[in-house]
């Protein structure tokens, strides 16, 4: 089954995340008394807003310019006790400002929003994310799983130069990093235009990836061709995007691990059976500490600042913040995997031979308890309050809940199919193949064997729907997410492409209180755009109504916004029945002063949506905000065209 329009507004509702700026204590007084432009005082808050221009390596300047980025920032506190609100989940808009619209209130603005996107888009959403796979061949999938278009979720394909084995994402979520070990390079990609920047060549193959937690250095393991020689690991500088040093570690597959300050770093060598203790600062080896087994997974706990290291015979090795080696936890069983819950306190090793997970509780650094799970399990992902196993020898997917962990009762097993097929052995692939959403209480899921990802939310017995491939498949998956974080208590920051030059409303909902506020923004026109005849292209839909009679033609105007928006003879229309069981595609007909019609009858009831694409504007259908509309019986409908 395929994710329609109504699921995707369940998932939209679920990722609305906020916007951030900070200010003084003595701020939310002065903002009652005489509230500022980009302030507001409502239900007991005080909100602010600032959006600034982003100027990477340019001198700062304070006009907002189309096609540039911008920081928006919001400042949440309580007005009676002058406290930072934490842990809210505004959502923003940017639209521009229609003098048709006057008199639309901000909260009819931001309801149409979110009314089953059957009112008009907003020129930017801050509340959305991305969904990537690595594929088997050498490319990334990206997919808008809210607002794909026609019958497609499908944005865009990345070459590679070699299929990717394993991928992290910078702090920033920006820069994508994927090592692709054939083509002995560390491709750089741009998650804003989905563009490779860069690949970073090597010597010897890199397979593993790990970002120390403050984001300098990105680590990457290299491995030696003949087995023999000792590649070790390389540091590459994130800021540069080049490497920083080089540390002969030891020979074979390489795992990470690092202390919460960024200080030390961990690397397993599995044919040497050691793990090198690395001092980040000096980019040196420390200390190695021998195991008597291959090491095959690390793990650092947050909690007991303490690092696992799980070996092929079924022992955790346990060394503590000095590098000294402690007392080891044994299983008895041969090790896959290992990984913490967020807080530090549950280490999930797993025995793929076995199909068990042994529970390490870090509090107590002792074996907790032992669970069965589905067959030939290789990774666990955490979300808030579960852990997902996933099994390769079958569809099940198994979740353990976090919760009930510290209750000293048997932990209970609860199991969804992650698809239709098992996905088999991942092979040299060591990306995650399960990742969660933005909204912490859902998760996707990639099946090969399916060639489809599959979104799955708790509490259901079965994944919602899916999306697929198109015949590629999907060996690992990744969330990009475009939704703004908290940054500081009580801020919510995030970036943005500034679009066309115009005066624009930037609408904030905020969920608990219920808030509705729309501030004003100019953004001024990039007079360098204009020179270069580059100027942005902005698409602007003339149908009233979203209600018009099925059997009946329907004419759908399109006004154009540009330097040569009269001459334009290739401007075409996608319609699309969703969830894209028809098409059609419509040459529109110029009508003078920039805008376009094309006639189209629906024949059957239901939500249409329509794009436009024109190769002379440099417009494809995935780059505009599209037109929705709802066909229903003529007796119902009220479809009016604006004049």
């Amino acid at each position: 089954m395929r994710i329609n329009n109504y699921r995707s507004l369940a998932l939209c509702l679920t990722v609305l995340a906020g916007l951030a700026f900070a200010f003084s204590d003595q701020w939310p007084a002065l903002l009652k008394n005489n509230p500022p432009a980009n302030a507001v005082v409502k239900e007991g808050l005080s909100i602010a807003l600032a959006i600034d221009p982003v100027q990477a390596g340019k001198s700062p300047v304070a006009v907002l310019r189309e096609g540039q980025p911008a920081r928006l920032q919001f400042t949440v506190r309580d007005t009676s006790g002058k406290e930072p609100v934490k842990g809210l989940h505004p959502a923003v808009w940017l639209d521009r400002e229609n003098p048709q619209e006057q008199n639309l209130s901000c909260k009819d603005r931001i309801n149409s929003f979110l009314q089953s996107q059957l009112a008009f888009q907003p020129e930017v959403n801050l509340n959305s994310y991305f969904v990537l796979t690595l594929n088997n061949k050498a490319s990334i999938s990206v997919i808008d799983p809210i607002n794909g278009f026609g019958g497609s979720k499908l944005i865009t394909r990345i070459k590679l130069n070699s299929p990717g084995v394993d991928w992290v994402l910078s702090k920033d979520q920006k820069k994508l990093y994927v090592a692709t070990p054939l083509s002995r390079e560390v491709a750089i990609i741009d998650t804003d235009t989905w563009k490779t920047t860069a690949f970073l060549p090597f010597n010897a193959a890199p397979t593993r990836l790990a970002l120390q937690p403050d984001g300098h250095y990105l680590w990457v393991g290299l491995e030696a061709a003949d087995n023999k020689s000792s590649a070790g690991v390389s540091a590459v500088d994130t800021e540069k995007a080049q490497a920083a040093g080089s540390i002969a570690t030891g020979k074979g597959r390489h795992e990470f691990a690092f202390n919460a300050d960024s200080r030390t770093a961990y690397v397993s060598n599995a044919d040497d059976q050691t793990v090198t203790v690395i001092d980040i600062a000096r980019l040196s080896s420390h200390k190695a500490i021998k195991s008597e087994a291959r090491p095959a997974a690390l793990a650092f706990s947050i909690l007991s600042k303490t690092l696992y290291a799980a070996t092929e015979n079924g022992r955790l090795l346990v060394i503590d913040a000095d590098g000294q080696a402690g007392i080891p936890i044994e299983t008895g069983k041969p090790l896959k995997a290992l990984r913490f819950s967020p807080d530090g306190r549950w280490g999930f090793a797993l025995s793929q031979t076995d199909n068990k997970v042994f529970i390490i509780d870090a509090s107590l650094n002792r074996l907790a308890q032992t669970v069965e799970v589905g067959s030939a399990p290789d990774q666990i992902t955490f979300t808030d309050h579960y852990a997902y196993i996933r099994s390769t020898g079958n569809e099940t997917v198994s979740l353990v809940q976090l919760d009930a962990l510290a209750k000293n009762t048997p932990a209970a097993v609860s199991t969804f199919p992650g698809g239709q097929a098992a996905p088999g052995s991942s092979g040299l692939l060591l990306a995650d193949a399960i990742v969660p959403t933005p909204e912490r209480n859902a998760v996707v899921v990639a099946n090969p064997a399916d060639k489809s990802v599959y979104y799955y939310t708790e509490g259901m017995a079965a994944p919602m729907g899916n999306f697929e491939n198109f015949g590629l498949n999907p060996m690992a998956v990744m969330v990009v997410n475009r939704s703004l974080q908290e940054t500081a208590p009580g801020v919510y920051t995030g970036t943005a492409q500034l679009p066309p030059a115009g005066r624009y409303s930037v609408s904030v909902l905020l969920d608990n209180p219920t808030v509705y506020h729309c501030f004003t923004a100019d953004i001024a026109p990039d007079p360098e755009l204009a020179k270069a005849g580059g100027q942005p292209v902005k698409v602007e839909y003339l149908l009233n109504s979203k209600e018009v009679p099925v059997g009946k033609s329907v004419p759908i105007r399109v006004k154009i916004h540009h330097a040569a928006q009269d001459s334009v003879n290739d401007l075409q229309l996608l319609i699309v029945r969703v969830p894209g069981l028809w098409q059609q595609r419509l040459l529109a007909k110029p009508l003078g002063g920039g805008q376009y019609q094309a006639d189209i009858t629906p024949q059957e009831t239901g939500v249409y949506q329509v794009f436009i694409q024109s190769q002379s504007l440099s417009l494809t259908f995935e780059q505009q905000p599209m037109l929705i509309f709802r066909a229903v019986r003529p007796a119902l409908a009220t479809a009016q065209i604006k004049e």
